[in-house]
């Protein structure tokens, strides 16, 4: 007799805390939320929801900034990105503690939306590959090549709902239970 299916476990079962939305993939979570939801089985919380915390946080201690430094005279300090001399107050401090290579928050920001759009056309850049690789398979009539594309097409999409990367398996222990080498 077989045992209930524990829909928990579904990969395309994870539901974000702060928005309440539900049956979302893995890919609308960072990979270290999605580790720590594994580990400990505590709330999730979507990127999209975290980028806007973050960003409202950035807001509160922008404000908090500007009051702190309404009284005070600030310095200068000059971006090593776009090269501008730019009063202190445009410099987060972890920033202005590497003197010479200090970046503004406005490169910074930009850099890391760069990063993003990187990583998202590295990711389609490699499905459209494996799909140009499975038509030349198909075209050629080589259906082992065409196996090949197909499998590693399905752990590309499996990685994109579940945020687990594959395993590759060992080639196993033999027939006689022996590892690689042959005899004793």
């Amino acid at each position: 007799m077989s045992r209930p299916v524990d829909t928990d476990r579904w990969a395309g079962n994870f539901d974000c805390i702060v928005c309440r939305r539900k049956r979302l993939v893995a890919s609308e979570f960072s990979k270290r939320a999605l580790e720590r939801h594994r580990k400990t089985g505590g709330p999730l919380k979507c990127n999209k929801c975290a980028a806007e915390q973050e960003e409202r946080e950035r807001s509160e201690a922008a404000s908090k900034r500007k009051t702190a430094l309404a009284g005070c005279v600030g310095g200068e300090s000059t971006c090593s990105s776009c090269k501008q001399t730019l009063p202190l107050d445009n410099f987060n401090r972890n920033q202005l503690a590497k003197k010479d290579k200090a970046r503004c928050r406005l490169c910074v920001e930009k850099s890391i939306k760069d990063e993003e759009r990187t990583r998202e056309s590295s990711k389609q850049g490699k499905l459209d590959e494996i799909k140009r690789k499975m038509k030349e398979a198909d075209t050629k009539g080589d259906v082992k090549e065409r196996l090949r594309w197909e499998s590693q097409l399905s752990a590309l999409e499996a990685e994109f709902v579940t945020g687990l990367k594959p395993i590759v398996m060992g080639r196993g222990r033999g027939r006689r239970g022996r590892g690689r080498g042959g005899r004793r």
